[in-house]
Parts: C-alpha cells; sequence; structure tokens
C-alpha cells in the first residue's frame, strides 16, 4: 500500500549517495550504506522501504506475542498500532526516523523474546540492534541509553542490581552506539561536514530578531544582511532552519558547500553561547516556539510539517517505480489531509500515552517483563526531549518513534502481568534498601 514510498528532497539526496557510494555525513551515512547495499541486491530504491516494514511489523508483532491475551486482542492492537494513518504516511518516509523507528521495534521484539525464555544468540541480536539504531541519527543515541538497564536484566535473570550498575549500563550502551556510529562515519563517509553550525546560526537569528541586534558572525551571510531582512524575508522562520539559508537576499552560508574553518566553528561557537547567556528569555521562547510547532496541533499559521508526500528528483536518479495500489495510497493521503489539523495528527498525546506507559510500567517495575515498557517509553520520552533544545524544524517525522511506540509501550505495561515467563520467579529482584 505504501509502496515506492515518499521521497522529500532527503530522501532523493541520500537515495542518490546510495547509489553512486558518495556518502556525505551531514546526516549519518550508517542507513545509506544500507541503503547502497539493497540496491545492488535488488535494484528498487523501495527496497528500503520494504526492509523498514519488514523490521517493524516482525518486531511490533514479536512485542504482541509475549502477552497472553486473545487473538483477537492481539491483533486489534498490532492494527491500532501500525496502520493508523499517522503511523502509516511516518513509516512511509525514505527517511532516517522510519528505519530508526523499524530498526528499534525488531529490538524490542527480540529483546522481548529473550526476556521470555529466548536464547542468548536472540539477546545479542537485540543489543546489536539497538546499537546500530543509536547509528541512523545524530541524536539517536539518546534513545539508546535507556536501554542498557533493559539489557541488563536480560542478562542477569533473577539478580538484584542498584543505581550504580544501572548508570554503568547506560553508559555502555551509550558508548557501544558512540563507538558504531564513529567508526561507520571513518569507514564509508567520503565527505565531513559539521552539522551543529547549522543549527547554532539558526538560534542566532532567532536571537536576531528578538533583540533586534544582529547576532550572526560577519562571515557567515553576505554584506547587507540585518535583523529587518531576516524579518521582512522570512529568513527566520521558527517553522524550518532552511528558510534561513534560502530566502535570505544577502545569502547564509550553512557550513556544507563552503565548510567553515576550525577557527571560524570556534567563533560560531563563541557567538553562540555569548548570545544564549545574555538574552536567555529570547533563546527560550525560540526554543519554546519550535517545541510549540513540533509537538502541538498542526494548525494555524505558521504550523509544523506534519508529513512528505513527495517523490523528488535529483541528478540523475532514475524515475522512481510506479506505486503499488495507487488509489489506495491516494485515499490514504486523503485522510491524512483530513485529520492533518487535528489532534490526531500531533505528538503530544502520544508522548503523554508514552508517560503514562512510563508510570504504569513503573508501578509494576518488580516483574521482570515490565522492564519492555518502561524501556520502550522511556527511549521514547527522552528521544522526544532531546529535540526541545536540537530540533532544526518542526517536522512531525522526528518523532516517528515516541509517536508509533506509545500504543506498543502502553500494551505491554498493561499486560505485564498476565505476560509469559520461563521462569519461576516473574518478578524483577531488586536489591533491599
Amino acid at each position: 500500500m505504501l509502496y515506492p514510498g515518499q521521497y522529500p528532497f532527503d530522501s532523493a539526496y541520500q537515495l542518490w549517495q546510495a547509489r553512486h557510494g558518495a556518502f556525505f555525513n551531514i546526516t549519518p551515512v550508517s542507513m545509506i550504506g544500507v541503503w547502497s547495499l539493497l540496491l545492488r541486491a535488488f535494484d528498487s530504491p523501495g527496497s528500503l522501504l520494504c526492509l523498514n516494514l519488514a523490521l517493524f511489523w516482525t518486531g511490533l508483532g514479536m512485542c504482541a506475542d509475549t502477552l497472553r491475551a486473545p487473538a483477537w486482542l492481539k491483533v486489534s492492537g498490532l492494527v491500532l498500532a501500525g496502520l493508523n494513518p499517522l503511523a502509516l504516511v511516518q513509516m512511509a518516509h525514505l527517511l532516517s526516523d522510519a528505519h530508526m523507528t523499524a530498526v528499534m521495534f525488531l529490538g524490542m521484539g527480540l529483546m522481548a523474546r529473550a526476556m521470555n525464555g529466548g536464547s542468548r544468540l536472540t539477546l545479542v541480536a537485540a543489543c546489536l540492534l539497538f546499537v546500530y539504531a543509536g547509528t541512523i541519527r545524530q541524536n539517536a543515541l539518546v534513545a539508546v541509553i535507556p536501554l542498557g538497564p533493559l539489557a541488563l536484566i536480560a542478562v542477569r535473570p533473577g539478580k538484584p542490581f542498584g543505581m550504580k550498575l544501572g548508570i554503568v549500563s547506560t553508559m555502555v550502551a551509550g558508548l557501544l552506539a558512540l563507538v558504531a556510529g564513529t567508526a561507520l562515519d571513518r569507514l564509508l563517509a567520503t565527505e565531513r561536514r559539521e552539522v551543529w553550525p547549522m543549527l547554532a546560526l539558526w538560534d542566532l537569528a532567532a536571537i536576531s530578531v528578538a533583540t533586534d541586534q544582529l547576532q550572526l558572525p560577519p562571515f557567515t551571510h553576505g554584506a547587507g544582511l540585518d535583523v529587518n531582512e531576516l524579518r521582512e524575508t522570512g529568513a527566520f522562520n521558527p517553522v524550518s532552519v532552511t528558510y534561513l539559508y534560502s530566502n535570505s537576499r544577502s545569502g547564509m552560508n550553512d557550513g556544507f558547500l563552503e565548510p567553515y574553518s576550525a577557527e571560524q566553528r570556534y567563533a560560531i561557537a563563541r557567538a553562540w553561547w555569548t548570545a544564549i547567556r545574555d538574552n536567555p528569555l529570547a533563546y527560550l521562547a525560540h526554543r519554546a516556539e519550535t517545541a510549540r510547532l513540533l509537538f502541538g496541533k498542526q494548525s494555524g499559521t505558521p504550523h509544523g510539517i506534519p508529513y512528505y508526500q513527495a517523490r523528488t528528483a535529483y541528478r540523475d536518479n532514475p524515475a522512481l517505480p510506479t506505486p503499488w495500489f495507487d488509489s489506495v495510497q491516494q485515499g490514504l493521503y486523503a485522510v491524512a489531509e483530513q485529520l492533518r489539523s487535528t489532534w490526531l495528527f500531533s505528538a503530544l498525546p502520544y508522548l503523554l500515552i508514552d508517560a503514562a506507559a512510563f508510570a504504569l510500567a513503573w508501578t509494576r517495575r518488580r516483574r521482570r517483563q515490565a522492564a519492555i515498557a518502561l524501556g520502550m517509553s522511556s527511549s521514547a520520552l527522552l528521544y522526544a526531549a532531546s529535540f526541545l533544545v536540537l530540533a532544526p524544524s518542526a517536522e512531525l517525522r522526528y518523532l516517528t518513534w515516541p509517536i508509533i511506540a506509545a500504543l506498543p509501550a502502553l500494551g505491554l505495561a498493561l499486560g505485564a502481568r498476565q505476560i509469559r515467563s520461563s521462569g519461576s520467579e516473574p518478578h524483577l529482584p531488586v536489591r533491599p534498601s
């Protein structure tokens, strides 16, 4: 129904990289490397979509299978979690957000199986998937670190551990993902750029508009740029950083085509810190507005970007495959357009469900199986929280993992008392105080 997927500019650019083996690390190279292998094997850009959906549904099915519930209830949960319109349009993106979500779900499914009678090989596979997931996006590591204690519970069933060991396990999870991401970057990336100056300059533009004083270092923009130009041209727009580099008359350097030197990056970092230190309220107001657009309803003016429906051409990329079931696909996007401005297509309700799942699972934390719900919901919440300071735009696709994880996490938390257990002791031991 979703084939061959949706290809906004970022997807088309990454497809071009995968086809030519020219990996540019402005986005982590791991997914592009996988896409390149799939293109060699299947010669279809839609092969990545097929892989994502296979991983996603396999993991979701494994999670459901651990619950001792009637078959009709499991199927209903799968349909509700995976076939709702928001989940479908987000998973249709050929972007790192959907790929990370698919990998995380398969990892969660394997971890659930490992904790309920599965082999050590299943546990190792789950951990490897989590490490890989931590390399897919710049901030994906945040989603992985809460899974360290989850792996520790699976490795040491029936054995208590304290806070120190839990902290160590989170650090190990983060370190493994960081090392893996760095190794893949060194192995695959043919061109490297620092990404953070793009975000820093956007924050500086926001503070400039708020204070009516240009905070951007002179070497980052063309002559004549002032605060009025940022306002009048829409170069500063809280919806997306891209307007800063596309709308200004004087021009802005994002640091990609013309890389900044080490001295210039230091100057940008210093200007960034100084502007935030001297104008904390302006910075917080900017971040709050972007968060409102990202997490809230996609209605009003301005509003965030709820999803993409695009098949962008780029350079010598071949024509994309013909959609399967095109009329059904068009019907899906017609429904999505009707729901776009409602709470069903906003992140906040799903984050509240994640929070409820975490709270419920915490009350049942003495049961080993509640750890799956705790791991999934805490990962989703921490990952979403990272966008409060790191979001370069208000694109709902950034929150694909927290959104789609919400209902499965709640289902696992609710079913923690009935979940199958291979051991005689169903409770998660805790060290006595």
